[in-house]
């Protein structure tokens, strides 16, 4: 991203999730009531542009219209099939300003391609969307598939428009002394731009690791259509082990990972193999060294059996890494890692390794079976702020180190850890549900979340309720993580799916070189883009006086149009938790 120095200064308003009070809530909500208002074109009927599951709950919304009746009508003969009332009429929200009315019709199960009308002022038609069997299962793999086009230090894409050559195979300069080279090409490009984040390319990585986990009958060989496709190993697997292979070079001897390879300043838009800006190595970060350990440990684990050579590599750098954080039991550098002076651009700072830590501990537990990793867990993780979880983020690793812990096979004496860790996860994910029975478009979002990557905050929370079912099987749980999918995939109020070229309107012009400097004809399909931000501003420029509006489909405004990857990550997580297990072995395509 070209000013993630932004990010951070955004980012160190975090106490606003972390610990926030009661008293600044209210006031807040208070305060929002001014201001917020809809825009009178504003008038849609919002669905998820992918589609409904045939078995599972349908809802639409009238959007600032006074709609009384509606009806769906399949495409493919133009026949009326379903009919009802427009219920419950809502009051404009403090966040949108909408005013919001429900269209259900979960008892539409026959698969086909629809569109909804609604009669009032004005008569309103829907974007078409699609109750299947099985509606997430292609957009999932899309999804996976859009981190093959992040590849770095390899030609990508000849089988479709979205095609680059061999780039930045000049990775390999110390900011801190030029004179000195290590060979890092390779891994994923972060985002819209192309630098590479250890600590984030890790993060992404153990959350495609954890969507496998969660459900691996949707992934099989042969499914991407990428270059390893047909090797006998899951494509997801394959695609992970780019990015890990890129993490092994970043670790240095001692086990130390280096933080980040990227450009010093920021230097214009070009296609990746273009690009002319030199790339430095900076210095290490013990966040980005645990977020490493975790992650190599999760992936030693997993490819234990498809790739025994590489499963054994990932499983040294993991115990290398841990061997220097016990060294190094503070937070390395003092108060996180931080651009060197004239340096702009992401910095991935973190001013707390322990989650990070926590989480390394939790998967090399479950890779080694020793207590000597649960140990370290036990005696630590009270040092959380359990009562305030925060959101899965590159900073913050809390949940996926209770998840992690929990999912392990740990013996009886450690009970009481387990119950108490589960009261909380189950107190965080009621204190969620709250905030989503308080959102007219029944999102997950509080009104001071709309920040950088507000998408992926949505989508963290999802993780959490998901997780709160895997342990209580409370469906509530299930369904308003389900009901955060629906926002991101359109049910929102850009009546726009916030996924490149998934759903039947979606995001066209993403902060995103590639996509844009080539003139595709459309973006690089299955990235998540960050989402409405009313904390940074492009220019000063305020799009929306409503914290969830602050957002525009337009190239230049990356503050709110930008893809990532651990945005994608998370997403990929939470869509594979609704996708159904298939063994089959369809490719995607997405040549043109």
């Amino acid at each position: 991203m070209r000013e993630k120095n932004q990010f951070i200064k955004n980012r160190l308003l975090k106490p606003l999730h972390r610990q926030y009070s009661q008293l600044f809530t209210s006031i807040l909500l208070i305060v929002v009531l001014l201001g917020c208002s809809q825009t009178p074109e504003d008038q849609f009927i919002a669905v998820n542009l992918v589609g409904y599951e045939a078995d599972s709950p349908k809802q639409a919304f009238v959007v600032n219209s006074d709609s009384a009746d509606f009806e769906i009508v399949r495409i493919q003969n133009s026949e009326t099939v379903f009919t009802g009332r427009v219920e419950l009429h809502f009051d404009p929200d403090s966040i949108s300003g909408d005013r919001l009315s429900i269209i259900e019709f979960s008892a539409l199960n026959s698969p086909g391609e629809y569109v909804i009308k609604s009669t009032g002022e004005p008569d309103l038609i829907s974007h078409p969307f699609k109750i299947e069997e099985n509606i997430y299962h292609d957009v999932l793999l899309t999804m996976v598939k859009s981190y093959y086009y992040h590849r770095c230090g390899t030609a990508v894409g000849n089988e479709s428009e979205w095609n680059y050559k061999v780039c930045h195979l000049d990775d390999a300069t110390f900011y801190n002394d030029p004179e000195t080279s290590k060979r890092v090409t390779g891994g994923w490009h972060d985002a819209g731009d192309y630098n590479k984040f250890s600590g984030n390319t890790a993060l992404s990585a153990g959350l495609l690791l954890y969507a496998y986990d969660l459900n691996p009958g949707n992934f099989s060989d042969k499914q991407l259509g990428i270059p390893e496709s047909g090797n006998g190993i899951p494509d997801i697997l394959d695609e992970v082990s780019w990015a890990l292979k890129w993490l092994l070079k970043m670790q240095r001897d001692d086990g130390a990972v280096f933080h980040k390879v990227s450009q010093e300043k920021w230097i214009g838009e070009f296609l990746p193999d273009q690009d002319p800006s030199t790339r430095y190595i900076f210095d290490i970060s013990s966040a980005a060294t645990a977020s490493f350990a975790a992650a190599t440990a999760l992936a030693a684990r997993h490819l234990k059996e498809y790739n025994p050579s590489l499963s054994r590599e990932l499983y040294s750098a993991a115990m290398n890494a841990w061997d220097f954080l016990e060294l190094n039991p503070e937070n390395k550098p003092e108060g996180g890692f931080k651009n060197p002076p004239g340096v702009t651009g992401g910095e991935y700072g973190d001013p707390s390794d322990l989650d990070e830590r926590l989480w390394a501990s939790a998967e090399l537990f479950k890779l080694t079976n020793s207590e000597v990793y649960l140990e370290y867990f036990i005696q630590n993780y009270t040092k959380l702020s359990l009562d305030n979880i925060p959101p899965i983020s590159w900073r913050d690793a809390e949940s996926l180190a209770l998840r992690a812990f929990l999912s392990a096979n740990t013996p009886d004496r450690y009970s009481n850890d387990r119950e108490a860790i589960i009261a909380h996860i189950i107190n965080h994910a009621d204190s969620i549900l709250e905030v989503h029975k308080a959102n007219n478009y029944k999102n997950l979002l509080q009104k001071n979340q709309y920040y950088w990557g507000s998408n992926s905050v949505g989508l963290a929370y999802a993780f959490d309720l998901i997780h709160a079912y895997e342990i209580s099987g409370e469906s509530e749980y299930r369904f308003a993580a389900l009901d955060q999918l629906h926002f991101i995939l359109g049910r929102n109020p850009f009546n726009l799916s916030q996924v490149t070229g998934v759903g039947s309107f979606s995001v066209k012009n993403p902060y995103h070189q590639l996509s844009e400097v080539g003139k595709f004809t459309s973006p690089v399909p299955g990235m998540l883009v960050g989402g409405p931000n009313n904390h940074l501003l492009l220019n000063n420029r305020e799009i929306s006086s409503c914290p969830s509006k602050n957002y525009e489909d337009t190239f230049k405004n990356y503050l709110v149009n930008e893809p990532a990857i651990n945005f994608t990550a998370i997403l990929v997580y939470v869509t594979s938790a609704f996708s159904k297990s298939t063994n089959n072995s369809n490719i995607v395509t997405t040549s043109k």
